[in-house]
């Protein structure tokens, strides 16, 4: 599904115009319906890469393919979500969930209800952003994304912000959505337990200019108590002990 071969980013730094790389030869794959996490050093482009696949940022060199499609531009059956959920202050939670919304008006009302009864946030549609939680604008994201009935859905650190009980919560509800809706999940991520809580693979990333230094397999990802089991903590150390390196 996902396709990135010989990527790669280069920045140009203010003043001096020197090139300063960010992504070199990057290369990566994610199956349909699979979920990767991404892990690695702060500043080190991974958000770079979400926004190449989005469409929202054009790299230097290489490509990327989205069910063999160069990404050149922003796609309707792919969804990104940022750590500040970009919602608009202005707008109503239902409208904001619209958003980039081609269906026609009666079937956009129909989806976007039901997503809005599977996330729990119903009844809220006529509040504004300031007015709901933070886990609750990270559910509106969400519904907007699954009303939309994308295939793709890029996160960048979205739960950053939450605090431990409600980014637990919101963990489990990603989880169930992927398990429920089969889309192809890309997350980068600073927390080790989340990149293994939902990454069936977490692709540990190399300071700039980056590049995939290795990949650690997680079976057990996806299973009840996972989280709980002794697998799960080896694997924490595994991922930490690797970003120590």
């Amino acid at each position: 599904m996902i396709e990135v071969k010989d990527l790669g980013l280069v920045y140009k730094e203010a003043g001096s115009g020197r090139p300063n790389p960010v992504i070199q030869n990057l290369s990566l794959s994610v199956e349909a319906g699979e979920s990767v996490a991404i892990i690695g050093p702060s500043g080190c482009g991974k958000s770079s890469l979400l926004y190449i696949l989005s469409g929202l940022l054009r790299p230097s060199s290489g490509n990327a393919r989205i069910a063999e499609q160069e990404v050149t531009k922003p796609r309707q059956d792919v969804a990104l979500m940022l750590q500040e959920s970009g919602l608009l202050p202005w707008k109503s939670v239902w409208d904001n969930a619209t958003l980039g919304s081609r269906k026609n008006k009666a079937e956009r009302r129909e989806r976007l209800q039901e997503a809005f009864e599977e996330l729990g946030i119903a009844g809220m549609e006529a509040r504004y952003p300031s007015q709901i939680s933070g886990g609750e604008k990270r559910r509106v994201s969400l519904a907007r994304a699954l009303a939309q009935e994308v295939k793709v859905i890029l996160m960048d650190e979205p739960l950053a912000a939450l605090d431990t009980l409600t980014k637990e919560a919101t963990q489990n509800l990603i989880l169930t959505l992927w398990k429920r809706h089969s889309f192809t999940l890309v997350l980068v991520t600073h927390d080790i337990e989340e990149a293994l809580f939902l990454g069936q693979r977490v692709l540990i990333f190399a300071p700039r200019p980056t590049h995939v230094v290795t990949t650690v397999e997680n079976p057990k990802m996806g299973e009840v108590s996972y989280r709980q089991s002794q697998e799960f903590f080896d694997r924490v150390q595994q991922v930490r002990g690797l970003l120590q390196t």
